[in-house]
């Protein structure tokens, strides 16, 4: 594209949003909500600096505020225009429909909505009509739930004390009660109608130090997913935060009453969030017919393969947060094409956990712009590519070496799918126990009583290249759930497809699948992770109750083994193996349907690995080296023995912290908490990119969950007590400590 063709790009969004802009202005606050329709292009002129003087001849639509109830209104369609026929065509502005809404800071706010700090402990408060809740309790109770989801609440664990919405951090002195008044902006990704953004903008923003945190939703939660994380920190230290749901959040489609989630949790029967389509084979109709009561979720069954746009997904939310601030009523000129604020004069830290931590890396890889300066993340469920070359790296651990050729390298499709056939029985377990006797019975385990069972499971687990620290977790339902869902979302298969036999559907105990009740389907919003088994969808054997379905937990064999459904498990290892065994060198190869299944899975894999280079911005990555989900070995190791291996100008430290895992809120007394450490590595980021403080060395911290004294328990970042983490020659030495 020439530099002609980008200046009237630019020219036009940003005149046409001005002319939105200026609509604003002098608009009452009414109630603390409106609809703005904004000609905001996200991606587009949050650097420009200089007023273009292009000529202009295209069109633009009027934009409305109004109280309560959004006003619909029709988008005008979008055009190209070249100039030449070597040019690229010069998009044109299709205006978002953007949601604001205002909080005073004392009946509701941007973090606690309106409990503060000690009432995010308790239950999430009920709306006064279950079946119809209105958008604000749905806010209220999602807030709650997401917090308590993402957060360790026990006070003994340091709630309240080591972080909280209203404990102070270096950076920033909060309210005593962590309320923080502000607006929020909410909208769909502009042509992604599958991808929420929200922007919350404290009136605490710093127009002298600019700052946006990036927050993508962890796993396949809402866009709220991230508020007691990432959202936290930023809104705290008086930051802009960009959200994203990564197009993965909450969308619930119940084929049974044909209703879906709207962009504010609200349900309907007309195209929202997320709504399932059939096939040329199967329509809903028919599926309905044949599996009644069945419901869709966005992640699994979107038919797009999510991930593969996470990091474009962050990059548009960070674009969003520079349009926002750059409204003439935010710290916009009135008047003038010159943006208050650009990414040379901001700092902006790509952040996260968990799949959102993996989005914000992503992001960085692909910052073709130059919007980000820093990323802190953690646990993050990253799948690196193979080296390059046939070396890898090695891994050291103690006595313990972990070899990772090109390969050796697994994805985390593999290894889920793997601790799905072997963790029910190697976690010991005692509903789950008939697992190991099926696996006997099938000729995968080959000792003969229960213990030895145990014991070869664990084994297995552990040569494959994970942590016998991972081992007893009670995660059978959430390797279930991440087999199917990936599986699903890799392989872009309907909802229609059942594939392997599995569905999502309401069911009880060991009875078939039933209408999921009204009132559950109004909650799903506010406390489902976006990933059943979840606020009362559960996954589904279909061929369970003489076909008729039952939940995969309460499954037998065919010779009464209580299995979890070992032949679905061992249909999704297929999908990762390509042959019919539980490891690539057994079994024979797959053939016909299976086959074809099995390359589409390994598509979509292939289209989302990490290249892992950062473009030289410095990042932490935060690790919990007891993590039964995002294995160390597998995720941040090995992306950041890919970091240090193939970019010379790495910027990258690994951070691994003993005695923690995955989620903090399954925190038992021997867990300390990940976002203690998390919330220090955002403290040292920002620390570097504003005072050129240097971050710290990578490193494995040695927490003490039974020590009394706190600097024991949890030393912290940098201290005398951590012990360094080193690569050289292609090796990466992780000390015991």
């Amino acid at each position: 594209m020439t530099l002609k063709n980008i200046k009237i790009r630019l020219f036009r969004q940003f005149v046409v949003l001005i002319f939105f802009i200026s609509l604003l202005s002098g608009c009452e606050e009414g109630d603390g909500t409106g609809v703005i329709l904004a000609g905001i292009a996200v991606g587009a002129a949050v650097g420009l600096q200089d007023v273009i003087t292009d000529d202009d001849d295209g069109e633009s639509s009027t934009s409305t505020e109004t109280e309560g109830e959004a006003e619909e209104t029709t988008e005008p369609e979008s055009s190209t225009e070249t100039e030449g026929d070597d040019e690229e065509p010069i998009e044109e502005l299709v205006p978002l429909e953007i949601k604001m809404l205002k909080y005073d800071g004392i009946n509701d706010d941007l973090l606690t909505a309106g409990l503060g700090q000690t009432g995010l402990m308790d239950e999430a408060p009920a709306a006064v009509d279950l079946i119809n809740p209105t958008a604000a309790e749905i806010r209220k109770a999602t807030i709650v739930n997401q917090y308590q989801a993402s957060q360790d609440m026990r006070i003994s664990a340091g709630y309240g004390e080591l972080y909280g919405s209203a404990v102070p951090t270096p950076f920033a002195t909060p309210s005593n009660n962590g309320k923080v008044k502000g607006k929020e902006y909410i909208a769909y990704a502009r042509g992604k109608k599958n991808v929420t953004m929200m922007v919350q903008l404290p009136d605490s923003f710093d127009p002298e130090n600019p700052c946006i945190v990036a927050a993508p939703s962890p796993g396949s939660r809402g866009v709220y997913g991230a508020i007691g994380i990432a959202g936290e920190w930023g809104v705290k230290n008086h930051c802009a935060v960009a959200y994203t749901d990564k197009g993965t959040g909450n969308g619930v489609h119940d084929l049974n009453t044909n209703t879906v989630n709207l962009i504010d949790g609200t349900r309907a029967t007309t195209a929202g969030n997320f709504k399932a389509e059939g096939t040329s084979e199967m329509d809903l109709a028919a599926h309905n017919s044949t599996y009644p009561f069945r419901i869709a979720q966005k992640h699994a069954h979107s038919q797009q393969n999510p991930e593969v746009h996470w990091g474009t997904n962050v990059l548009d939310a960070i674009a969003f947060a520079f349009e926002v601030l750059n409204m003439e009523d935010s710290f916009g000129q009135k008047g003038t094409l010159v943006s208050t604020f650009i990414p040379a004069n901001t700092i902006v830290i790509a952040s996260s956990v968990s799949s959102g931590g993996a989005a914000s890396l992503r992001a960085t890889e692909q910052d073709s712009e130059d919007l980000i300066d820093g990323v802190v993340v953690a646990a993050p469920m990253i799948n690196p590519k193979p080296f390059s070359d046939g070396e890898g790296v090695t891994i050291e651990q103690g006595d313990k070496t972990f070899p990772y050729k090109k390969l050796d390298r697994k994805s985390l499709f593999d290894v889920l799918t793997y601790y799905n056939v072997f963790q029910p029985c190697a976690n010991g377990n005692i509903e789950m126990l008939g697992r190991c006797t099926a696996l006997k019975n099938k000729g995968w385990l080959s000792s003969s009583t229960r213990a030895e069972q145990i014991a070869e499971a664990q084994a297995l687990l552990n040569n494959y290249g994970t942590l016998a620290s991972s081992n007893t977790h009670n995660y059978e339902d959430y390797y279930a759930g991440f087999a199917y869902l990936y599986a699903n979302a890799y392989g872009r298969f309907s909802v229609v497809k059942n594939l392997c036999g599995y569905s999502y559907a309401a069911t009880i105990e060991d009875n078939p699948p039933s209408a999921k009740m009204l009132s559950d389907l109004a909650d799903d919003f506010q406390s489902s992770n976006g990933m059943p088994p979840s606020s009362g969808t559960y996954l589904i054997n279909n061929h369970g109750n003489n076909e008729e379905g039952i939940n995969f937990r309460h499954s037998v064999d065919i010779n009464g083994n209580l299995d979890g459904y070992l032949e679905g498990a061992l249909c999704l290892r297929r999908l990762a193996t390509g042959t019919t065994g539980v490891t690539i060198n057994t079994g024979n190869p797959l053939t016909g349907m299976e086959l074809r299944d099995y390359q589409l899975v390994q598509e979509g894999i292939k289209s989302v690995l990490a290249h892992g280079n950062l473009q030289g911005k410095p990042a932490i990555i935060v690790h919990g080296r007891d993590d039964a989900v995002a294995h160390v070995n597998f995720t941040s190791r090995l992306y950041y023995g890919l970091n240090n291996k193939e970019n010379k100008n790495n910027k990258l430290v690994y951070i691994e912290v003993k005695n923690t895992g995955h989620f903090d809120n399954f925190n038992e007394d021997d867990n300390v908490p990940l976002h203690y450490y998390f919330s220090q590595a955002m403290d040292r980021m920002y620390d570097h990119l504003k005072n050129e403080v240097d971050l710290p060395e990578s490193q494995v911290i040695p927490t003490l969950p039974t020590a009394t004294n706190l600097e024991i328990r949890l030393p912290k970042i940098g201290s005398d007590e951590i012990c360094p983490i080193t690569f050289s020659k292609d090796v990466l030495t992780i000390p015991e400590c």
